[in-house]
């Protein structure tokens, strides 16, 4: 039955004085009634809570009431900047009848009606207002500006590709930081060299966002960033190896195994990683060969790539890591063999068991679960029910549910008075699982 207008006004009497919950249902009422709550949603986005502006805004957004364009444009100026988020997110559900207005809050005297219209602008997508966010990019306020850039970058607008190339090579952090993932979303080869420049920047958070926008921007940077392997700059030279493991193109294996003679650990240890994930079984000759360094976050690394290269070759050097003196690298090397999965490593991470450290023996008991063979686990894995750290015990059962090993219920039936909570739940679990297998 279709609501009648004076129980549309009921409901909106009760907004006032209803609690969170309660304001909830009744604007879920009033959104379902669709244009006909309109006017009282507008009435309360003058109201004395911040709370229910906000809400009423978020609701005027579902029903896209396109009246409410000027009221919303208003609260682009409230006092609250939850207020005033709902009301950009609002306008952004009404789309392109609230550009004009969005435009003219662009130009607004209230620094934060600028900015929120430019974030809306920039997620209605509609790319002819490109030219009025550019203006915005010498705004007063840094907030417009960077609000200006991502709505740009949103957009992908070409137009912008120039002025935001001049922000991302400026002294401020905030909004060089921006312009890189705004050139990220633009994705143009004029950017690949701005980018490029931007990742010897003394800022880590400009050299992250360049980072990232190269590895949006793809393949079409495999080139200069191979050349960028040889810069002056071992920080370079090291975030160019993570970035080419991220494109994952297999033409970069050979300039990532020159660069595992890099003169810097750092980046040695980078490209170990990017060339296991890149190389599969063609890495592991040159990855094995790290494990004589006497460097341990190298080994480490190595342990890492090996286990990205998830290739049988990979089981014998992770095993003989399972020996190494760090113990990082020896946990590093215990996961490993999981990930790589071959039932030749389950031997060595049963003699894991003994290892010091336990989080090594947690991660050896985690493998054996994935690896499946149950012979050489099953005994193990008993034993290390009864290790001294609640995250062994807590991995041993896992692994044994894992392997739906149906002979390990009466082992696991001690461990339900475990003085470890999350253990004990965790036997339990584990036993009803293993109760429904035949």
């Amino acid at each position: 039955m279709a609501i009648t207008k004076r129980q549309v006004a009921e409901l909106s009497a009760s907004l006032e004085s209803a609690s969170p919950t309660e304001r909830q249902d009744l604007l879920e009422e009033m959104i379902a009634v669709g244009e006909a709550a309109i006017p009282y949603l507008i009435e309360h986005l003058e109201s004395t809570d911040y709370r229910l502006r906000g809400a009423a805004a978020d609701a005027l957004g579902e029903i896209s009431g396109e009246e409410a364009i000027p009221n919303l444009i208003e609260l682009l100026a409230d006092s609250s900047v939850n207020a005033q988020r709902s009301a950009a997110e609002a306008l952004t559900k009404v789309g392109e009848a609230a550009i004009d207005d969005l435009l003219e809050a662009l130009m607004s005297k209230d620094q934060g009606a600028r900015r929120w219209a430019a974030e809306a602008l920039g997620s209605i997508g509609d790319d002819s207002v490109a030219q009025s966010l550019i203006v915005r990019l010498s705004d007063a306020n840094t907030e417009v500006q960077r609000a200006a850039i991502t709505a740009l970058g949103e957009l992908k607008s070409k137009e912008a590709l120039e002025p935001l190339i001049h922000i991302l090579a400026s002294e401020h952090v905030e909004l060089a930081r921006a312009s890189a993932e705004a050139l990220g979303k633009i994705r143009s080869r004029v950017a690949i060299k701005p980018l490029l420049d931007a990742l010897g920047s003394p800022s880590d958070d400009v050299r992250e966002a360049a980072a990232q926008a190269l590895i949006n921007i793809g393949k079409r940077c495999l080139p200069p960033l191979t050349k960028k392997l040889e810069d002056s700059d071992h920080h370079v030279r090291a975030q160019v190896a993570v970035i080419l493991g991220e494109i994952g193109d297999d033409k970069v294996v050979g300039s990532l195994v020159c660069a595992l003679d890099d003169e810097n650990e750092t980046v040695v240890c980078k490209a170990a990683v990017s060339l296991g994930r890149l190389a599969g079984d063609g890495a592991v000759s040159h990855l094995a060969k790290l494990m004589r360094s006497p460097c341990a976050p190298v080994r480490c690394a190595a342990a890492t790539g090996l286990s990205w290269a998830r290739n049988a070759k990979a089981v014998t050097p992770l095993a003989k890591l399972l020996s190494d003196t760090d113990w990082a690298t020896r946990m590093t090397a215990a996961r490993g063999l999981g990930l790589v999965g071959r039932p030749t490593g389950a031997k060595a991470l049963a003699a894991a068991f003994t290892d010091p450290e336990w989080c090594v023996r947690m991660h050896a008991a985690c493998s054996l679960g994935k690896i499946g063979d149950r012979k050489t686990a099953l005994p193990s894995l008993q034993r290390a029910l009864k290790d001294k750290k609640d995250q062994v015990r807590r991995a041993a059962v896992d692994a044994l549910a894992q392997l739906r090993a149906t002979e390990a219920k009466a082992w696991l039936r001690p461990l339900l008075r475990d003085e470890n909570p999350s253990v004990a739940e965790a036997a339990s679990t584990a036993i009803k699982l293993l109760d429904t297998i035949k």
